[in-house]
């Protein structure tokens, strides 16, 4: 799945990646998996074409979805007109741009990356979009509060800078800015980070909140990397001091899509749930928060790469007081070979999170 792909071979690439899109799909073993996953709506594109039932609810998802995919454009371009400077769209769309079938890869909201965030966000707000939050309740974070042009189910996130986990030192949003080129979206005066910047981005974004967490990670990757230089990916996880967090990112996505037998050893002791397409119980999920700094800094860094996994794993989430993580651990505990799902759902009982107002299409599953 790495090998460099010249243009003249990227259809080649395009139809390798779907035959192994349509391999999970067809050996998953339950439609919840395959949301998990995010391959719904490949499944339900590829059902629809075989004559199989699609589920209801399935259907209206895939609809929300298109919905979104035809607003995109007419948003980004609402954007470009409100606001200078440049417009660096990552994830979303743009991702999807590079899938085989681009209906394939969910999304929800536009990230933009941008060289003056607070000007670009008033900008926008006096172009007629929606600011949802006060600005300072995002203080601190990679982006501003999420924006909505009226009546559209999309949101627009304005970054200063990617996202990625904090033990790792900070990529230069700069130097993504200045390597950035025309957007695969074809939306005019829109760009993106080159394709292999923008798969270690992706990574680091991933390896943020759930490192490993679904196959739809992985195919991203790999989908990005068929219209790149791999080895051009590679020199800049090295240059931002990520190259641990990338290649085991990469021995994991060759041995589940690329089908080597030589299993990773992160494959086999944290990232298993990959390999029958399941969601992961709650105890894995704390081994994969104590495992992941350890996988991404030097060995050297070892005393530093505990000191951080614990960090990450015992301090409380941003919204939270001590109090609330203590009643979180002790049911995480008792949860701890049930599903993350069922596990989310019964914390209900210790009184809502205290997150930044997200609007309403926020809610909808990604």
């Amino acid at each position: 799945m790495r090998a460099p792909v010249p243009t003249d071979r990227v259809s080649s690439a395009d139809h390798l990646l779907a035959g192994v899109i349509q391999r999970f799909v067809e050996t998953a073993p339950s439609l919840d998996a395959l949301r998990k996953h995010r391959l719904h709506l490949a499944a339900a594109r590829l059902w629809q074409s075989h004559g199989r039932e699609v589920p209801a609810d399935l259907r209206s998802e895939a609809r929300v979805a298109a919905v979104r995919a035809m607003l995109a454009r007419f948003i980004l371009a609402k954007v470009r007109s409100a606001c200078e400077g440049p417009l660096v769209l990552m994830k979303g769309p743009e991702v999807a741009a590079h899938y085989p079938v681009a209906s394939d890869r969910p999304f929800c909201d536009l990230d933009l990356l941008v060289e003056d965030p607070v000007a670009t966000q008033r900008a926008l707000v006096a172009a007629g979009f929606v600011q949802y939050g006060k600005s300072e309740a995002y203080a601190g974070l990679q982006h501003g509060p999420p924006l909505m042009w009226p009546g559209t189910p999309l949101v627009v996130e304005i970054h200063n800078r990617p996202s990625q986990p904090f033990w790792l030192a900070p990529a230069s949003a700069r130097s993504v800015l200045r390597s950035a080129v025309p957007s695969a979206t074809g939306v005019s005066g829109i760009l993106a980070p080159e394709p292999a910047a923008h798969a270690v981005l992706l990574v680091a974004h991933a390896w943020t909140h759930d490192p490993l967490g679904s196959m739809g990670q992985l195919f991203d990757t790999a989908a990005l990397l068929a219209s790149a230089d791999d080895g051009r990916a590679d020199a800049l996880a090295r240059a931002w001091g990520w190259e641990g967090m990338w290649k085991t990112t990469l021995a994991v996505m060759d041995a589940v899509i690329g089908g080597m037998h030589r299993r990773s050893l992160a494959l086999t002791l944290w990232a298993r749930h990959l390999l029958g397409m399941r969601e992961r119980v709650v105890l894995e999920s704390h081994i994969s928060r104590l495992a992941a700094p350890l996988w991404s800094l030097p060995p050297g860094d070892a005393p530093r790469a505990i000191a951080c996994a614990l960090r990450y794993t015992a301090s409380p989430e941003s919204d939270e007081d001590w109090t609330t993580q203590l009643r979180r651990s002790s049911l995480a505990i008792a949860h701890a070979f049930r599903p993350d799902s069922d596990h989310e759902q019964s914390l209900a009982w210790i009184g809502p999170r205290k997150t930044p107002p997200r609007p309403p299409s926020m809610r909808l599953r990604r």
